[in-house]
């Protein structure tokens, strides 16, 4: 008992300090999140990859090898996988706003975020309508003839495929990037109510109460919106919901501690929910003859899955990575450009592997590699070149406040200008 306070205090006291020096200093990082953030988007890599694999989950392009297996590997994730995204993006949206203006930020984060989404929705994204339509409609074209009829508004070949922000551009695995930024817009506004003193004090109070009050007053916003929004847009409002836990949570250094000292509790909580979806979804989701009570109740094991399942990550990274990396200093920079290129790599593999049926392990391994391999050589490409940079999301070193700097980013947001209008209206 005596080791556990022993690191509970030690973590509280260097988190303490963090946020201490932060006032003083804004470059000062809560190191845990930068490695959490790396690792949050290459399990998203390896998820995506699953979903070729699995039976019952729709993808853009699907393996022969498809398998329920893989379903219950992934389901092990899929709760939190993208609930702790979303609380790390709001966790460094509230970092960024304590250093710079309202404005300042939303300007440069508008140009960070939809010169990259414009770039993947026009160049990127239609690789995977290609491979889809390939598998799903037999077409026989090549890539630059497809490409060609892409940017063709008027061509035939698109009459059945749904719109998305401008006629069959849709943004398919970067909606992340869309809502991230629109999100950013409501931040923006709420900002001095959620960084006033009443409700820090307010957040400060509830999260010095017992564990489980704070789980349940986080988790039931979750559970309204997972019982009366559309299962398949709920992803919108459960991001939107993590967002500002990390937004108004992110300096608050005693929950963070305490989190560190329950870390492996909460593994054991959550390995006792995850056996319980194992059962609820095979023998209640996947069965026809189940009643909308027992799916209802399957949906809300899940909710409250995801809010543990962020909770037991974020403590195994205070206990373990509340330390500085070179390595995850590099590899946050090219978080994005990974992100924006990997489903399209990791479909086109799958397009071009499945007539040499390679098998349920050979096939996947193959990908799994060579999606990390083709995204990382691409990564060291646009490391070298600034205007790739900013086109796929990596880290430029440019000084907004100068008059080359300024130039830059008002260039930047006559480029997006026509993307932010199909987004706002």
């Amino acid at each position: 008992m005596s080791r556990v306070h022993s690191t509970t205090s030690h973590i509280e006291r260097d988190l303490q300090h963090a946020v201490q020096q932060s006032a003083l200093d804004v470059s000062i990082r809560y190191y845990y999140l930068d490695w959490l953030r790396v690792g949050a988007f290459g399990l998203l890599v390896l998820y995506h990859i699953g979903m070729l694999y699995s039976e019952h989950w729709g993808f853009h392009f699907k393996s022969a090898y498809l398998s329920t297996a893989v379903e219950n590997i992934m389901l092990f994730v899929s709760p939190w996988r993208m609930a702790l995204i979303w609380f790390i993006s709001g966790a460094a949206i509230r970092c960024l706003v304590d250093k710079q203006s309202r404005w300042g930020f939303l300007a440069n984060r508008t140009v960070v975020i939809l010169l990259p989404l414009l770039v993947g929705v026009w160049l990127v994204v239609p690789i995977q309508l290609f491979a889809q339509l390939q598998q799903e409609q037999g077409i026989s074209l090549s890539l630059v003839e497809f490409f060609t009829a892409f940017f063709n508004f008027s061509s035939p070949l698109f009459e059945s495929y749904s719109a998305g922000i401008w006629p069959h551009v849709d943004v398919n695995h970067l909606w992340y990037l869309r809502s991230l930024w629109q999100f950013s817009l409501i931040i923006i506004i709420v900002a001095p109510l959620l960084c006033c003193s009443g409700v820090q004090n307010g957040v400060t109070r509830l999260l010095d109460t017992s564990m489980g009050v704070c789980f349940c007053v986080c988790a039931l916003p979750l559970l309204l919106l997972k019982f009366i929004w559309p299962e398949d847009t709920f992803r919108y409002p459960m991001g939107f919901v993590f967002l500002m836990y990390g937004f108004v949570f992110v300096h608050q250094s005693r929950f963070f501690a305490r989190l560190g000292e329950c870390a492996f509790i909460l593994l054991a909580l959550y390995l006792t929910i995850y056996l319980s979806l194992l059962y609820g979804y095979h023998d209640v989701w996947l069965n026809a003859e189940a009643t909308q009570l027992q799916k209802e109740l399957v949906k809300g094991l899940y909710t409250i899955a995801g809010v543990i399942g962020v909770a037991m990550v974020i403590g195994f990274g205070v206990r373990f990575l509340n330390f500085p990396s070179t390595t995850i200093k590099w590899l946050n920079q090219f978080v994005f450009p990974f992100y924006v290129l990997h489903q399209s790599v990791l479909i086109a593999l799958a397009f071009y592997l499945a007539p040499f049926q390679l098998g349920g392990i050979v096939e996947p391994m193959a990908i799994i590699i060579g999606t990390f391999s083709i995204c990382t050589l691409m990564c060291w490409g646009i490391a070298r070149h600034d205007i790739l940079r900013l086109c796929f999301g990596a880290k430029v070193d440019l000084n907004y406040q100068t008059p080359q700097g300024k130039r830059q980013r008002a260039l930047g947001l006559l480029v997006v200008t026509p993307l932010i209008v199909e987004l706002l209206y």
